[in-house]
């Protein structure tokens, strides 16, 4: 193949000026003591040179040069020595993000242009598990990280969570609603509680929403949190009152226990008039657990519940009255004494 002489001396000199821009700031560096680090992106290919830099550094200079959104990789401080030239963006963060789980949302943006970005999801012993997702939903990324738990045991997805609340990630709020659907009560406990705890204020219509879901493990756990969360709060309202109520008749036993044990803790008058209606409910069952209900806010109460009940028709309803009634004069009479 003929080659003419005069091109030979421009190529020549066009890859030695490559050389000189790209590698020798990486001699200079090393020379200087400095952690070299190299990044380079030229007509949609990244070549990269580091000899020990921190691995959330290489991603932060990928990012500022390439213009992808990164969320997560502050938590990647290992060192990292690598040289490579002329990848494709997704070559190079296959080659980078090596025993990384990861995913890449591209979005089109307003001018059709498509917006990548890059979700650290965490470290994988042996290779990477990579995922590319053409993004619609704003809260995808929250939605996406915490599906990628759910083939977790109980006890990995706790200590995942406790992770990602410890270095707040940037997609946490999105990660702990979706974690409100959790198969396990224990995690949409947490959920709900750090959703709270966070300041959250659109938690408070969650809860109270989930609270008549049909779904039963959904709603037992969310009736069960309505008082501790909210009990003295703005939400404790006539909406809360009324799901309680609803409560107290639900098909679930374990629910309508809750329902009582709620309206029980409330403040003293809190909840009486439900409590008060419920003493006369045509099932004894649920009698018996208004009557214990009253008898926790106080001995007031207690003897007006045992009062109602004492002729009642159900033997276990009158059973329950007269053992109140009389154990709250055994009381006095001690306290006289």
């Amino acid at each position: 193949m003929h080659i003419e002489s005069h091109k030979i001396p421009f190529t020549i000199f066009l890859l030695l000026l490559y050389i000189s821009l790209f590698f020798y700031p990486y001699s200079a560096q090393a020379q200087q003591g400095v952690i070299p680090l190299k990044v380079a992106w030229k007509e949609q290919r990244l070549s990269v040179i580091a000899e020990k830099a921190p691995l959330s550094d290489i991603l932060y200079q990928i990012s500022c040069q390439t213009r992808i959104e990164i969320h997560g990789s502050e938590r990647l401080q290992e060192p990292v020595s690598i040289c490579f030239s002329g990848l494709t963006l997704h070559e190079s963060l296959k080659k980078l993000l090596a025993h990384v789980n990861y995913a890449i949302f591209m979005k089109a943006a307003s001018h059709g242009e498509i917006l990548p970005r890059l979700l650290i999801i965490g470290r994988r012993p042996v290779s990477s598990l990579e995922s590319v997702v053409f993004q619609e939903d704003e809260k995808t990324e929250g939605e996406f990280f915490y599906n990628n738990l759910q083939g977790l045991d109980l006890n990995m997805r706790l200590v995942k969570i406790q992770e990602l609340l410890e270095i707040n990630h940037p997609y946490i709020e999105d990660i702990l609603y979706s974690a409100t659907r959790d198969s396990d009560p224990l995690i949409r406990e947490i959920a709900y509680k750090q959703l709270h705890e966070r300041g959250y204020r659109s938690v408070a219509g969650l809860l109270l929403n989930d609270s008549r879901s049909t779904n039963t493990d959904i709603r037992k756990t969310a009736i069960s949190l309505l008082g501790e969360l909210f009990g003295s709060g703005e939400l404790f309202g006539s909406d809360a009152m009324e799901i309680l109520k609803d409560a107290t008749e639900d098909d679930n036993t374990d629910i309508r226990h809750m329902a009582f044990s709620q309206l029980s803790h409330l403040s003293a008058q809190d909840g009486l008039p439900i409590l008060r209606a419920r003493l006369t409910h045509p099932d004894p069952e649920i009698r018996i657990m208004a009557i214990e209900a009253m008898t926790s806010k106080g001995e007031e109460f207690a003897l007006e519940a045992a009062r109602v009940v004492l002729h009642d028709s159900d033997e276990l309803v009158r059973s329950k009255a007269e053992g109140l009634m009389y154990e709250l004069e055994a009381r006095k009479e001690v306290r006289e004494e």
